[in-house]
């Protein structure tokens, strides 16, 4: 039965609570719900009370930390917070309590929270050891690229993954940068103006990190998936000029400028390689890469035609010619006066030990080794220095437009020269498997018609051209402006160019 608790059955709860004594509870009748529970172990308060059709015990403490009083007073709070319906009281409830009555120390602050570059540094040298930094996934995907894609491939893909806005990824691996991170680098890059970068950009980054999300690749770069979605934003309408006031696409190379290039490349002033060079870019509507990086075999006589030489190009001066299994060439009829220009250089590059008909001429940097071929960016130079508009790409257009409008000459003869497909579709079949035609009859009028005009366009020029000693200083003038203006300020000259001879220094 309920008794009155007092001082007195308080002691002599503390006086019965011995070890092997009885245990017994009294219930408290002057506070409902609150019971003494005397055991072996000591006394103890406790509240008892019902909730959700079930009888629940919240021990209150000892009677070594709490007076009776006490407990009346948390009991009888802890029955007001049921019949108010403020909650159910609880350890937690009961623990706060005991701190305002000073009973339990105060709460320790919360800590500081972690710093999460500290974190991340930490796991990255405990957890996450070995795993690649950008610098390593940038070496490991380079070396892939090297192994399966072309040359011309991996150098604009080297020169992109080395682009001075991701210099901000130095030293982090790249399990840890996003695709946020990533996106932000590329809109900065659009936000500059750069759009068309901005997209090549993000081109390149998007197998990079397929690469690096490989199975076989994973432990080692903590990628878990690629970044199919990354793009540029959108392009700003309307065409937007470069530097030199042209319309990317737009322009199309002018008579004078064909002559003038073939005239300047014929008077000596320029290194032989790179004059080569550039009157068989002109005469043959090529790209620059092709032009740069053929090889002294794919240069043999015609043995059908006396006089005539052919250029027979490999599959790789194609982009997807490796991945679509293609095998076919792309052969070209060189008349007279263009085969014994390529024979002379032929022997000059023979002599050199080169395999490349136009071999590097100027290390890349001081110290390195030779054997590589002719820089690409030396032909776009050399035509700057000249004073002319047009890029490699916009003498490819004055040579289709010479040929369909000036000589008349079919739109798919045309296409024999300039398209390295030859004017047939990719996936056409019959032309992948079953034939084998270089059809050198076919493109020989236009070569030998086209040649002959170009060499018109030349000799006009060449009535306007200054003595060779002026025309070497104008060139040489023209390459420091350009230099001075570019990026760097550079005084050297680019790789792979050796332009200005010897005895035209001093005049330069």
């Amino acid at each position: 039965m309920p008794v009155k608790l007092t001082e007195a059955l308080v002691k002599q709860g503390i006086a019965d609570a011995v070890p092997k004594g009885r245990a017994y509870d009294l219930i408290d009748a002057g506070c409902p719900g609150l019971l003494m529970r005397v055991g072996p172990r000591g006394v103890k308060y406790a509240f008892k009370f019902e909730s959700g059709h079930r009888t629940h015990r919240l021990t209150l403490g000892s009677t070594d930390m709490l007076r009776l009083a006490d407990a009346r007073a948390i009991a009888t709070e802890a029955r007001r917070r049921l019949v108010d319906r403020l909650g159910v009281p609880d350890d937690r409830w009961l623990e706060g309590r005991l701190r305002q009555m000073h009973k339990l120390p105060p709460k320790e602050p919360n800590p500081a929270p972690r710093d999460p570059a500290l974190v991340e540094a930490w796991e990255d040298q405990i957890q996450r050891a070995g795993e690649w930094t950008w610098e390593e996934a940038l070496a490991a995907f380079l070396a892939e690229v090297a192994r399966t894609r072309r040359s011309a491939t991996y150098t604009d893909y080297r020169k992109l993954l080395h682009s001075p806005e991701l210099a901000t990824f130095a030293g982090r691996r790249v399990r840890r940068i996003t695709i946020e991170d990533l996106a932000t680098v590329v809109h900065a890059v659009h936000a500059s103006g750069r759009e068309r970068h901005a997209e090549h950009l993000a081109s390149v980054l998007r197998p990079m990190w397929s690469y690096l999300a490989r199975h076989e690749h994973r432990k080692r770069s903590g990628v878990e998936a690629g970044i199919p979605t990354l793009r540029a934003p959108e392009r700003t309408p309307g065409d937007k000029l470069r530097a030199n006031g042209k319309v990317p696409g737009g322009y199309t190379a002018k008579p004078g400028e064909i002559g003038r290039i073939l005239a300047v490349a014929r008077t000596g002033v320029l290194n032989p390689t790179v004059a080569s060079a550039l009157q068989l870019l002109v005469l043959t509507g090529q790209r620059r890469r092709p032009v740069v990086e053929a090889l002294v075999k794919d240069f043999v006589p015609w043995e059908e035609v006396p006089g005539w030489g052919v250029w027979s190009m490999g599959p790789a001066h194609r982009k997807t010619a490796a991945k679509r299994g293609d095998k076919h060439r792309h052969a070209l009829p060189l008349p007279p006066a263009l085969w014994d220009l390529v024979q002379q250089q032929m022997a000059r590059a023979t002599a050199a030990g080169s395999a490349f008909l136009f071999p590097q001429v100027r290390a890349a940097r001081i110290g390195a080794a030779f054997g590589g071929h002719l820089s690409d960016a030396a032909i776009n130079h050399r035509i700057l220095d000249m004073g002319i508009a047009a890029s490699p790409h916009d003498l490819r257009r004055g040579l289709s437009t010479v040929c369909q409008a000036t000589l008349r000459i079919p739109r798919d003869t045309v296409k024999m020269i300039l398209d390295h497909n030859e004017g047939y579709r990719s996936d056409d079949v019959l032309e992948r498997h079953y034939t084998d035609d270089d059809r050198l009859d076919i493109k020989q009028p236009l070569m030998a018609r086209w040649c002959a005009w170009a060499d018109e366009q030349a000799a006009a020029a060449a009535s306007a051209l200054p003595p060779a000693i002026e025309l070497g200083a104008e060139l040489a003038r023209r390459r420091r402006e350009r230099e001075l203006a570019g990026k760097g300020k550079r005084s050297k000259p680019e790789a792979g160019e050796e332009d200005i001879p010897e005895e035209l220094a001093t005049a330069a």
